[in-house]
């Protein structure tokens, strides 16, 4: 039997192959945990790019335009809120319609506040926008909706004289009540003193 060639005490090869690990082989702890950490630098750092980039474009590039409704000149809205203002102030000092047990006093209650409201009517009209044609369209339309309400109102007090068990019926515009119609335009265009006073219902 031929000797071997290896020296006593030396370690086989492929035993410092195996303690030394193969070449080209995946990563150590270390430089793995170092990886993850490049990774979440830059995702963070990507997130903040986006969040800045969102806050430029919403503060200082979006446009959402106008709200459904709202008149793009704001003369008519100020000028209507100066007119409302003190006609719901004086609708406000009355007795509340709606608690008073008396159904004749009460539909005088209601014919009192419409004396106010009809007069507030009458001095929003000479006001409203007669241009573009958009804007006198919108607010003729509202103001027609102010009139039918008026003639809701009416019919109320003329119905609680009849039966004391009346019901304030409100006429519909599409699929809503129309006060709500008449609010939602004051709101949406900041005059909310000419929204509807609530009193009857």
């Amino acid at each position: 039997m031929s000797p071997s060639t290896d020296q006593p005490g030396e370690p086989h090869p492929t035993d410092r192959a195996d303690a030394g690990g193969t070449s080209g082989g995946a990563d150590g702890p270390g430089e793995g945990a170092g990886r993850r950490r490049r990774w979440a630098l830059i995702a963070a750092a990507v997130f903040a790019i986006a969040s800045f980039g969102v806050w430029i474009w919403a503060l200082f590039i979006y446009d959402p335009g106008l709200l459904i409704d709202e008149l793009g000149d704001k003369t008519f809205p100020r000028a209507a809120e100066k007119v409302c203002a003190p006609a719901v102030a004086k609708v406000d000092a009355l007795p509340r319609a709606e608690v008073t047990t008396d159904p004749i006093r009460r539909a005088a209650v209601i014919d009192e506040a419409d004396v106010i409201l009809e007069d507030m009517l009458a001095r929003l009209r000479p006001i409203a926008p007669t241009s573009p044609a958009a804007a006198k369209e919108a607010v003729r339309e509202w103001l027609g909706d102010w009139e039918t309400h008026m003639r809701d109102r009416a019919a109320f007090a003329a119905e609680l004289r009849r039966d004391p068990n009346a019901r304030y019926k409100e006429t519909t515009k599409g699929t809503r009540q129309i006060s709500l119609a008449i609010d939602s335009f004051a709101q949406v265009n900041s005059m909310p003193s000419c929204a509807t006073s609530g009193d009857v219902g």
